[in-house]
């Protein structure tokens, strides 16, 4: 994403006001595009379901689409991101030729995944009947493969292909339900699963277009075992990290029986699902600003340890990638807090204006101020992945995972203003854990450069930690 970082900060550069809004939104386009988009669109699937299909019709769309949507990304991670991680060391290793047999290898695995998890969850807990729960099972699937694709559309430098994909799907769902305003359940997931599956077959085509070869199944050995498990379990921490406290208040107060065995908490998960959104201008400003910045001054320190430069230079690039760092969370903090700020003040005015239930503010609220402290843990990650330290990266997801679940234990029988302390604590968890780990391996770079994290010292596996 550096790359596309570098695009957008010399736009905002060279095209003075108007460059810098115009890098801000397709900032904004491509970190968190494909997110907002598809926000807009369960909110109008929502009002529409309201209007055209009876109460429990309507409910039984929502409640699919929140599971299909949750367990997909969880599904998806942990094989998306060792796919991810195959390709980008294939594009490094200039051997395109390899990337259409991880594409079909991942994809393959997810979807098989997602269609089991689908079934087991649509057929039997929720207890649908046969069209339905087939209907529901292959959204799932296909969310599943989405999650795992769309990123490699980056390789591409096609970064509006995503968003116009997902914009193509829903264009056609929301032209089908047009011409069938008074559709069933089962028509209805039709067309939601069409929408979807046109959004993946898009994906899918300008990826084959790109990566044309002859698919070759990638070799058992492709990626060292630790690293692989390191690396998918990361995945699955990440996901939880964002979700647990969701999932452990389908079971708390004000939630509810929504389908079969399935439960939900319709004001936790609109507060939530709000108050995450905040997220985007600081997502924005890490892939223009601060992840730019940082390549730079990482890459400078990386050219002066693989050249003839004395310790003293190298120490001396080490201390501006420190500085560089530093700066660049500082930034993010303080504009992420300016938008948390906005959040409190505001929530009364947003609900009112978009019809949301009035106590839903608190978890809103709640988990606007987590999201700057979740912005935190995402920047250190992301330092951490630089440094080839994915071990550290699944210590300060499950840190957040962890942190937030036993939060959202403790005030389990709190209410609904107790909303979005979990998520809150969970993310200060996560953010102390990732920066102290980052301050650490930062201290040792120059070590771990050449010694402590050196392939030819400890495997190609990487280390744990």
């Amino acid at each position: 994403m550096a790359g596309i970082g570098f695009q957008l900060a010399r736009v905002a550069r060279e095209g003075g006001v108007g460059g810098i809004a115009g890098a801000a939104v397709h900032g904004a386009i491509i970190s968190s595009g494909p997110w907002l988009i598809t926000a807009g669109a369960m909110i109008l699937l929502e009002r529409w379901a309201a209007h055209h299909l009876s109460g429990d019709a309507a409910h039984v769309v929502q409640t699919v689409l929140i599971y299909a949507f949750s367990l997909s990304a969880l599904a998806a991670a942990p094989i998306g991101l060792v796919a991810t991680r195959l390709v980008a060391d294939r594009i490094f290793a200039r051997d395109a030729a390899a990337i259409p047999g991880i594409l079909l290898v991942a994809l393959a695995a997810g979807g098989a995944i997602g269609l089991v998890v689908g079934i087991v969850l649509f057929a039997l807990l929720a207890e649908l009947s046969l069209w339905p729960a087939l209907l529901s099972a292959v959204t799932l699937a296909w969310l599943t493969q989405i999650w795992i694709a769309a990123p490699m559309l980056t390789t591409l430098n096609r970064f509006r292909a995503v968003p116009a994909a997902y914009l193509l799907g829903i264009s056609l769902s929301t032209g089908a339900l047009l011409l069938v305003p008074h559709a069933g359940l089962t028509s209805v997931l039709a067309v939601v699963t069409l929408g979807i599956g046109t959004t993946l077959g898009a994906i899918l085509l300008l990826l084959r277009r790109h990566f044309a070869g002859d698919p070759v199944l990638p070799a058992p050995d492709a990626m060292p075992r630790r690293l692989a498990t390191i690396i998918a379990l990361a995945g699955v921490a990440g996901v939880a990290a964002i979700w647990i406290d969701k999932w452990i208040l389908w079971f708390g107060p004000e939630s509810g029986w929504a389908l079969g065995l399935l439960r939900l908490n319709p004001i936790n998960d609109e507060g939530s699902f709000l108050g995450l959104l905040t997220i985007v201008p600081g997502l924005t400003l890490l892939l223009i600003v601060t992840e730019t910045r940082f390549d730079r001054a990482f890459g400078s320190m990386l050219a002066r340890c693989t050249g003839t430069s004395t310790m003293e230079r190298i120490e001396e690039a080490r201390g501006d990638v420190v500085r560089t760092m530093i700066d660049g969370i500082r930034l993010l903090v303080l504009v992420q807090l300016l938008v948390a700020a906005l959040a409190w003040v505001l929530a009364v005015p947003l609900f009112d204006l978009i019809g949301a239930d009035m106590r839903a503010i608190f978890a809103f609220r709640q988990t606007s101020a987590g999201v700057v402290f979740h912005l935190i843990a995402i920047a250190t990650t992301v330092v951490l992945a630089y440094y080839d330290l994915f071990g550290r990266i699944l210590a300060t997801w499950t840190a957040f995972a962890i942190g937030s679940a036993i939060a959202t234990w403790a005030q389990f029988d709190a209410g609904f203003a107790a909303f979005g302390w979990g998520y809150m604590a969970g993310a200060v968890v996560g953010a102390s854990v990732g920066i102290a780990l980052v301050a650490e391996a930062s201290v040792n770079l120059t070590y771990l450069l050449f010694v402590g994290n050196n392939p030819a010292v400890v495997g190609h596996g990487g280390r744990w930690l």
